[in-house]
């Protein structure tokens, strides 16, 4: 079976997290306050720790559409289920977050 090399599902984030792999939060559609709830577009981008690799996290290998929260609740959720102890979301269009796995230091140039 062929694989995209650039793509990753749920599962195999948590392999690649245990890794040493980096989580980017990329904001696709700047956010917005309605009630008491903030609203967007974000993307998770799976990032080895030297950059030199990057994958996009997909529903499945075999649709390949890529996964989008729509609240920050459902993506600060999707993060604490990944490890993460903080959040960290980038509100305007284009700008990225960096998450690292629980106990792993994050990697500088």
């Amino acid at each position: 079976m062929d694989e995209s090399p650039n793509v990753v599902t749920e599962d195999s984030l948590r392999d690649l997290l245990g890794n040493g792999y980096l989580m980017d939060v990329l904001c696709k559609q700047g956010a917005e306050k309605r009630h008491n709830s903030w609203y967007g577009s974000w993307v998770i981008r799976a990032i080895s720790a030297d950059g030199g690799s990057e994958k996009m996290l997909v529903t499945s290998r075999s649709v390949l559409k890529q996964r989008e929260f729509k609240t920050i609740v459902g993506l600060v959720s999707f993060l604490a289920d990944m490890g993460c102890k903080t959040a960290s979301i980038p509100l305007e269009q284009g700008a990225r977050e960096r998450h690292i796995a629980p106990g792993r230091p994050l990697c500088t140039a």
